[in-house]
């Protein structure tokens, strides 16, 4: 008798058919002895014959019988009726995954959320032993409540448990080993290993488990092709289109965070030692996104380049810590619970820094015991240097913004007048000078980076082209091994001298990254490790066989320090902490260099209403401070560790009330009647968001392949201004894109007429653009080191920005269009406590009468570690 003609199973009473797969059919039934309504599976007779088939689905009962978690479909009971076997399990109201996602891609919440909590299940899963081995959309089941479920562990690995497993567990586990060549799974959701039919362990599961999480985020497969054979290819050989080109839907890429394409792309990683090794460390940073994405700050990658007229440090990886005691008592407590446990000792940090002040870099010299450093303790950065022996610093006297390389027979190099180009990206004259002391010789201009070579007969840097807004990375100087949109930073020479790593930026300004090498002698650039949201520091382990670095995860996560293997590239941690810290160098001993921070950006504000400066800053890294145009509100953009992947866009009355979360990316203007303020999302290219500041939904205004880093209002609130790298363009609320002018004149300021655009050439001259097209208007009274920041509201004069040549200060001054008068309205000088020497995101109200500025508060702690391993 077949369970269709079959009224019931033992105390089961057959009520409807739910549905038929390939390991049997499922009913909905009640037990009569509960009184419960409940699911069977059960295989047909006709099928119960095929040992194969018979053992897999007792194979599934026992391992689903074995698991109890709120994401794994709980099983009750297990029997036989009349030669075919079934599977009591629990009732589930809803529809499977595959059904969901025939409607469309989910909004990005619930998809982090059921993605979370299948990782979870997962998790479970493989602590008890058993990988599933066919995650598809088909096997997850999304309850009416809103929980997700996995089903089906048929093809279930019960994997054999380490030697702590009590007996009993062991022994209620039946074992399978996985033949070699046997292919088992879904094509398009099996892992690479599957296909190569070698065998799996739990990693497969989170490889499976990457590509239904991209298919729920995007709407499309990560990995299709016409045949089976296709697509398996395509997974052994392709990576899936980013998350933010691949979602479609009004809403689609502006949802999609970075940091949630880096945690698929991670999963997705072809060799099981490079994605997660865990699926409850899936679970963890998929939460964590979660809890960010549902506060104030969205969940992290971006261009740092802000609408300050003065370039600034934008970037949301400098993390507030609780400073030099909390780290010194943190590590002193893990001492001390280490020896009472009788752990291996804990690596021991060593002050080397007691003022209050900026170490930007360090270096140990080759005899392991003197290093020099770059450091501000007062009103600039010098040259010091230190030992082991000894405690202090001591000043040599020489002006130097980072110190780079230190050899016999160099010398120390060292950058000179170094000046940000936006965000991390930085430009300074390279110099050196012997180490027993001398003068200075300057080498090369625009340079980031730069390392001798072993012999200390030449050097390799990385260095911004400005002309082609490039960075190359150069050896000997004037050959070129590598070149990016991007920038190279943290060069350095392995002990052998015969291969150079970096740190390879993608995003011009932002500091995600990836650890990179390439031989010293040209070649192709391999990159080591997966990419991190902040990478800052790298130095090689003295037996060439490591590479350490500093990085964080995702944008909640402070820097940790990493190990990398140059042989085979696992990644590692090594250190973690209390504070945010920046590995700068290892001696020969094995002793590392680490630097501590401590920064956020104060907000100085003066109104009419409030003269008295007060601090607006909202969270840690606020760089952006743009009046509306009553000056009564603050459009605030915020890049820090609570800013969110892809940085937070807030509204700020200026009373100090509370500020106003508007939607996701950096603020770069607000409507002329307040209503809508643009935001850029920090990806490659940049795309511009038009956030509504009061009810309305937030949705993407550009989706082509110009860099949108700035963009300004028309007057009339109908049309945006906007420049990439070389070109300023016209867009319409539709996303129309219109080239205004050539190549090489760029400008985002609009008269109050809207007749023309605030211009400024190649050759550094400023110009009225007409938009209507004409003759643009040369403007001969704005100076070369003037940044304009904004029309006054009568449209009569025009407020200008300029550093002070030397000088951290900036004046802020109103200059007549009639005659180029300038009235100084502020010398805003450089605080004593701003130790980065910077004044950023400069504006004005259009009456003049008030004032915005920001600077970076920073305190460092620089330390020698020993011990770590």
């Amino acid at each position: 008798m077949t369970a269709t003609a079959a009224r019931r199973f033992g105390p089961y009473e057959f009520i409807a058919p739910l549905g038929a797969g390939g390991m049997g059919e499922v009913f909905r039934a009640r037990d009569t002895r509960l009184g419960r309504e409940v699911a069977i599976k059960v295989l047909p007779v006709a099928f119960s014959a095929d040992p194969e088939r018979l053992r897999r689905f007792e194979q599934e009962a026992r391992a689903a019988a074995g698991l109890n978690h709120p994401a794994l479909m709980a099983v009750y009971d297990i029997g036989t009726e009349n030669g075919a076997p079934y599977i009591v399990s629990e009732l589930l109201e809803g529809a499977t995954l595959r059904h969901c996602l025939s409607e469309g891609r989910m909004p990005l919440r619930k998809a982090i959320d059921y993605g979370a909590q299948m990782a979870r299940g997962l998790a479970a899963a493989h602590e008890k032993g058993i990988v599933h081995r066919d995650l598809k959309p088909e096997n997850i089941f999304i309850t009416r409540d809103g929980r997700a479920k996995i089903l089906d562990f048929g093809l279930a690995k019960l994997v054999e448990r380490d030697a702590q497993s009590s007996v009993s567990e062991t022994q209620t586990m039946a074992r399978e080993e996985t033949t070699p060549g046997l292919v088992l799974g879904t094509a398009g959701y099996m892992s690479p290993e599957q296909v190569r039919g070698q065998a799996v362990d739990h990693r497969s599961d989170i490889f499976s488990f990457g590509a239904i999480l991209y298919e729920v985020l995007s709407g499309e497969r990560a990995f299709k092709g016409a045949t089976a054979a296709d697509t398996m290819t395509a997974i052994l050989r392709e990576d899936p289109p980013d998350l933010t080109t691949t979602a479609t839907g009004s809403n689609a890429s502006a949802s999609i965070p970075a940091a949630l394409d880096q945690i698929v792309r991670h999963c997705l990683q072809k060799e099981p030692q490079q994605r997660f090794q865990s699926a409850s460390d899936t679970a963890f940073y998929l939460e964590s996104l979660s809890t960010a994405t549902s506060g104030a700050a969205s969940a992290l990658r971006g261009r740092a380049i802000t609408s300050s007229p003065i370039p600034g440090m934008s970037r949301r990886m400098f993390f507030a810590t609780v400073g030099t005691l909390a780290l010194i008592g943190a590590f002193f407590l893990g001492h001390r619970l280490a020896s009472l446990s009788g752990a291996a000792p804990l690596p021991q940090y060593k002050p080397i820094t007691y003022q209050q002040g900026t170490i930007n870099s360090a270096r140990f010299s080759p005899d392991g015991q003197t290093m020099f450093c770059a450091a501000r303790f007062g009103k600039k950065f010098e040259l010091y240097s230190g030992r082991l022996d000894s405690e202090g610093l001591r000043p040599l006297g020489i002006d130097a913004s980072e110190v780079l390389s230190v050899s016999t027979a160099g010398g120390i190099a060292f950058l000179e007048e170094e000046r940000a180009l936006g965000g991390f990206a930085m430009a300074g004259t390279l110099a050196s000078v012997p180490l027993g002391g001398g003068s200075p010789k300057r080498i090369l201009n625009d340079v980031q980076s730069a390392d001798w070579s072993r012999d200390g007969s030449g050097l390799a840097v990385a260095r911004f082209l400005p002309e082609k807004h490039v960075y190359r990375l150069e050896y000997p100087i004037g050959k070129v091994l590598y070149q990016t949109d991007g920038y190279i930073s943290h060069l350095r020479f392995s002990p052998d001298g015969k291969t150079l790593a970096f740190l390879d930026h993608p995003i011009f300004g932002d500091d995600q990254g990836v650890v990179a090498v390439i031989s010293a002698s040209g070649g192709m650039v391999k990159r080591i490790t997966s990419s991190f949201s902040s990478t800052q520091g790298l130095a090689w382990r003295p037996d060439g066989g490591e590479l350490w670095f500093t990085g964080a995860k995702l944008a909640s996560n402070q820097r940790s320090l990493y190990a990398v293997m140059l042989a085979s590239p696992v990644t590692r941690l090594l250190q973690t902490g209390p504070v945010d810290m920046i590995i700068d160098d290892i001696a020969s001993s094995g002793q590392a260099l680490v630097n501590s921070n401590d920064r956020r950006i104060v907000g100085m504000v003066s109104t009419v209403g409030h003269p008295e400066e007060q601090d607006l800053a909202w969270f840690d890294w606020t760089t952006t401070f743009l009046f509306s145009n009553d000056g009564k509100q603050l459009l605030l953009s915020d890049s820090g560790s609570h800013g969110g992947v892809n940085y937070s866009t807030f509204l700020r009355n200026v009373d100090g009330s509370p500020a106003v979360r508007l939607g996701d990316g950096g603020g770069l203007a607000l409507s002329p009647d307040g209503q809508w303020a643009i935001s850029y999302l920090p990806q490659a290219p940049a795309q511009l968001l038009l956030l509504p500041t009061g009810a309305g939904e937030a949705r993407q205004l550009t989706h082509s392949k110009l860099d949108h880093g700035r963009a300004g209002w028309f007057p009339d609130g109908k049309r945006i201004v906007f420049t990439d790298e070389s070109r300023t363009y016209l867009l319409d609320l539709n996303g129309n894109e219109t080239a205004l002018t050539p190549e090489g004149i760029v400008g985002v300021l609009v008269t109050p007429d809207g007749q023309s655009v605030l211009v400024k050439t190649r050759a550094g001259k400023y110009e009225l653009y007409p938009v209507a097209g004409g003759e643009p208007k040369p403007l001969e009274w704005l100076r070369e080191n003037d940044a304009p920041i904004r029309f006054s509201g009568d449209g009569r004069s025009l407020f200008v920005v300029a550093s002070e040549k030397g000088s951290s200060d900036i004046i802020l001054s109103r200059v007549e269009f009639a005659d180029g008068k300038r009235t100084l309205l502020r010398h805003v000088q450089q605080p004593q406590n701003a130790y980065s020497g910077r004044i950023l995101g400069v504006d004005v109200t259009p009456d003049g009468t008030g004032y915005a500025y920001g600077y970076a508060q920073t305190r460092s702690a620089l330390y020698v570690v020993s011990g770590l391993r």
